[in-house]
């Protein structure tokens, strides 16, 4: 895990005399949220522990409406959605391509976008085309498809896939509705929830990809060179992914709520991401297994907060921006329910830890959400 100090004076503070949510004014978006599912052979046990919690979770009826579930719903995962090792290798002998059970975890998850990590790429990016569109090539150029590819799109601004020839006829253009582009790759994307909310989400991945894992040649990195150390850096991968916003922001005007699914390794990034940053709304952290407990959360038996769940931060558009993030292997599902005002600003007097949080997906964790 990377640890970095958190200054507390960079936070909003919110008090403990919290507001509650509001269902009747403004908005209420309740968000799901995984990343480094990173499947290993604890996750025969906890991968359908946390489809348990999330079922009990998704069913309640937190609007009090009368009617199970709420409507203005999300799910989303900020990355490394597999790894290399027994889990991932063992669906070779099934269908025909390593990694197959983990894309398919998530379709039965409905997780509708992922943000590229840096395990994705760790078998190079044939596997990712193959994992992405089901198809698993025999011979001279023949191909079947055995477990129908990915139900969502995977996410990356920072990365340009156009050379690469195993991933450059996935690439889509931007900011389409997930659910039209599955299996597809682009830097952002518009998940539109039951009720009809349109939310804008854009991905970026690790500048230091290129090093820690094996991207090939031909994916051009941006920002090049970066220091995960250096304010210049930040600010430059800051501007990279600005741009995707404002594209987004610019060609679908009617969206006033963006996540970023940020996959930075080194959670202190996201933090200063969440400062650098106009338009962005939540930021969901991926790779540095940072666990993120409100007060009423139950962690596993060895873990200890990094930092508050959300941790909110004031952005560079003066509005409040929430990060949160949980830990790895199916071991914790992530629930944000927060209200946004009438100009899509987060209110964060409105989290509840009674509602959300970080819910831990070992047997006590099931039970205690009456999964």
């Amino acid at each position: 895990m990377h640890t970095v100090p958190v200054l507390v004076d960079q936070h909003i503070e919110v008090q403990g005399d919290s507001t509650m949510n509001d269902f009747s004014t403004g908005f209420t978006l309740q968000l799901f949220h995984l990343s480094d599912q990173e499947a290993n052979t604890s996750s025969v046990e906890l991968a359908p522990n946390l489809s348990a919690v999330y079922n009990a979770l998704s069913a309640e009826d937190i609007d009090g409406d009368g009617e199970a579930g709420y409507a203005n719903t999300v799910f989303l995962s900020s990355g490394d959605a597999w790894i290399p090792g027994l889990f991932y290798e063992a669906s070779g002998e099934i269908y025909g391509a390593d990694g197959a059970a983990d894309v398919l975890i998530q379709n039965e998850l409905g997780i509708q976008a992922i943000a590229f990590g840096n395990h994705e790429f760790d078998n190079g990016t044939g596997i990712i085309a193959t994992l992405l569109t089901g198809e698993v090539e025999v011979e001279d150029g023949e191909t079947f498809e055995p477990f129908g590819g990915a139900n969502y799109p995977y996410l990356s601004g920072n990365l340009d896939f156009t050379a690469d020839e195993n991933l450059g006829p996935l690439v889509t253009d931007d900011g389409q509705d997930a659910s039209t582009i599955p299996g597809q790759i682009a830097a952002s994307t518009v998940v539109v929830t039951e009720s009809g909310e349109r939310i804008g989400v854009v991905g970026a991945t690790t500048p230091t990809v290129g090093g820690i894992s094996s991207p090939g040649n031909d994916i051009v990195i941006s920002p090049d060179d970066f220091s995960n150390s250096s304010d210049e850096d930040i600010a430059a991968l800051a501007a990279e992914i600005q741009a995707d916003v404002d594209a987004l922001l610019e060609a679908n005007p009617d969206i006033d709520k963006v996540i970023l699914l940020s996959h930075m390794q080194v959670i202190s990034i996201e933090f200063q991401l969440a400062e650098l940053l106009e338009g962005v709304d939540i930021i969901m952290a991926g790779g540095s297994n940072s666990v993120l407990l409100d007060e009423n959360d139950v962690p596993f038996a060895d873990d200890t907060a990094f930092a508050q769940y959300p941790s909110f931060f004031t952005g560079a558009d003066g509005n409040p921006v929430a990060v949160v993030n949980t830990d790895a292997a199916y071991q914790y599902l992530g629930r944000l329910v927060i209200d946004f005002d009438d100009n899509g600003v987060i209110i964060p007097e409105s989290y509840d830890p009674d509602l959300s949080g970080a819910f831990a997906t070992d047997d006590a964790g099931v039970e205690r959400v009456g999964a």
